[in-house]
Parts: C-alpha cells; structure tokens; sequence
C-alpha cells in the first residue's frame, strides 16, 4: 500500500538547494541494521510519501530527526517527525548539523508508525520545490567519506599496549568487525579472521522460548532507557574513546553516551549493587588489557533481543592488531556467561579503527510519538 500525502499550495520559492543525487534510501536503510532499537518497534511495512516545511533537525544519536509542517487540502497543518539513521553514520554521507534548516521543503517517503502517529522513517529525502513538486537536491554527497589512515604507537612509554584514542567503525578500505546481529544471531567472527559467519546464541530452554516470542516493541531503548554493558560495549558498531591513567582507564561510547571508569583494584567492588554497566575490575596480561565485570542487571543484548539475566558475567580482552597500510586498530573480544539463559560461553568481538581527533556526536534519544 502506498499513500501519498502532498502538499498543494502555491507558495514562493525557496532557497535554491542543488544536491547530488543519491540512492538515500538504500543508505539510510542499511543505517537501521545499527539503530538503537529495532526497526520494526515502530514502523510497519507500508510506505507513505509526506512533505512539507522543515521546522527543526536534530543531528544526534542514537537518530537523526526531522519535524516538519505538513499543509493538507483542507489547509490544516499538522507537525510530522522523520526519524532517520544514527548521526554518525549520516556523517560518513556528508550530513552535518547545518544540512537542513528552517524553512527547506523537503519530501519523505518511508514507513508509517504502527500507531498511526504523524511519523515516517526516513527511508528518501529530497529537496523540493513546493510551487511544482520538482525535486531540486538531496541532503549529502553521497560520497563516503571514511576517515584517512591513522596510526598511533602499538606500546606507551611505560611498556603498556596502547589503546589510547578514539576507535571508530571503519576507514582506509579495511573492514568492520561490528554491527548488531539479528534476533537470535551472534556477531560476526574474531576480528581479522576470515569468514565472518553469525552463529547462533547458546540459549538454553528457556533463553531460546523467551527469544521466540520477543517483540521489538518491548525493547526498553524505543523509551530510551540506558543500555546494558553487552548491548553497549559488545554489539555497538559505533565509535568508543579509551583513555588509559596509572590506576584506572576510561572507556566511553558515543551510541548511548555511557561512560565507565574502571580500576585496576577492588574499591569499586563493594556493594553488589546490580546496575546496567555492573561492577569492572582491569587488568593488563602481556599486550591485553583485560576487564572483569560482575553484578549486571539483567538486559537484552541487541535491538534484536537476546536477553540475558541478572548471573550474567563478562570477560572483555582488549588488544592491538598490528597496522595496515598505516592504519591502527583496536580488537575487543567479550566472552560472556549467564547459567540462567546460556548453555555455554558466548563470545562478541569487534574491531575498530583508529580515527585522530574524533569528536563524539551529541545522544539525545527521542521516544517514538504517542509512546
């Protein structure tokens, strides 16, 4: 089913907007498949088609947001919202926080709410003019712009592996270990490694009956509760900072903006409080910097479920392929371990790159209308 809604007035012209033509759609498409939350949490499989005038955009993560003011036949005027892929991956196509503004017309077409709210996925955006309906531009280059080839020393000056800096999705031609599985699917294969197959998770009985009837709209990030550590610091194929202190290192994540202090002693070990992030201890073994976590809330894994309980326990090895062609990167492998839904280990792992001055993108998770 296709529905159209246009609007049909005969206004002055707009800003004179030239773009470069892009298959948009494809991209932002392929963006949902690391999206904070499941697709399908909030839109159906029917495409409408809705335009009008741009009163606010929000380049942020965990998505990009567009409101706009749609004029129907009868004249009245209704505010809708487009909700597109994360910030930085748009950022990759050229987006930035001036590529719309107040005042631009714009025509989108994508999938409509499941509760008949006034939203749209993102799935194409153009320019139009709103005197003729010819499309004028699109947002972008379309041209993808990974970061250039960055290298930093494997070793600080006191011996230790150096896994300083910012470590981002992919640049220099290399390929990205990361991006959330599918419901039911672990990650991709060890970093480097050929044939990057999904296998399957360990449930047991009753992790596999609880993920046959898992609904994405129950997915606590759809009202932008925090995520898990495994969610956070596993199955993000988004960019993380690490800095590293005599006693202590900092790991933060700019999907969710979690940020983890984590000691090499016990004082954050008292309480056994449980809580999204859990309880971390570190420690460096050789050239790996290895992170213990303990007293986890239990949570869902991915946008595609995969729950895990309150046992679940947490193994991260951070560790420094050698360089490519001038280009450094980080590999994180998380073994993982919960007796009440695995019947054995299961292992995430990611690699990712470094990317010299880096700047993290702003969160600012919108909930789904009428939510």
């Amino acid at each position: 089913m296709i529905i159209k809604i246009r609007v049909n007035l005969g206004l002055n012209t707009m800003r004179n907007i030239i773009g470069i033509s892009l298959a948009l759609g494809l991209i932002l498409s392929a963006s949902y498949t690391q999206a904070h939350h499941s697709f399908s949490a909030t839109f159906t499989d029917d495409i409408i088609e809705v335009e009008g005038y741009v009163v606010d955009f929000k380049f942020v993560n965990p998505h990009v947001t567009v409101h706009f003011e749609v004029t129907d036949d009868a004249g009245e005027t209704t505010r809708w919202v487009t909700e597109g892929g994360a910030a930085t991956l748009l950022r990759r196509e050229q987006w930035d926080n001036q590529t719309l503004k107040e005042g631009d017309y714009i025509r989108v077409s994508g999938n409509s709410t499941r509760n008949g709210s006034p939203m749209v996925s993102m799935e194409d955006i153009n320019f139009v003019d709103p005197a003729t309906g010819r499309v004028v531009g699109t947002p972008g280059t379309g041209v993808r712009a990974d970061s250039p080839p960055a290298s930093t020393p494997m070793q600080l000056a006191n011996g230790q592996p150096n896994l300083s800096g910012a470590w981002t999705m992919r640049g220099g031609g290399r390929r990205n270990a990361g991006g959330p599985p599918g419901a039911g699917e672990g990650p991709p294969g060890a970093p480097g490694g050929p044939g990057r197959g999904r296998a399957a998770v360990p449930f047991n009985e009753i992790g596999a009956a609880l993920q046959a009837v898992y609904d994405p709209v129950n997915d606590p990030q759809v009202q932008c509760e925090p995520p898990g550590l495994v969610r956070q610091a596993g199955f993000t194929p988004h960019p993380a900072r690490i800095e590293q202190h005599d006693d202590y290192v900092v790991i933060a994540y700019e999907e969710y903006g979690s940020v983890r202090t984590i000691y090499f002693d016990d004082r954050d070990l008292v309480g056994g409080a449980h809580t999204n992030l859990g309880q971390s201890i570190a420690r460096y073994e050789g050239d790996k910097l290895i992170v213990e976590t303990t007293n986890l809330l239990g949570n869902l894994t991915g946008p595609g479920g995969n729950a895990l309980t309150d046992q679940t326990t947490t193994l991260e090895t951070y560790y420094r392929n050698p360089d490519v062609d001038g280009q450094s990167s980080l590999a994180m492998d998380m073994a993982i371990t919960d007796p009440g839904h695995l019947t054995d280990v299961w292992t995430l792992s990611w690699e990712k790159f470094y990317n010299d001055g880096y700047e993290f993108i702003e969160v600012d998770c919108q909930k789904p209308l009428a939510y």
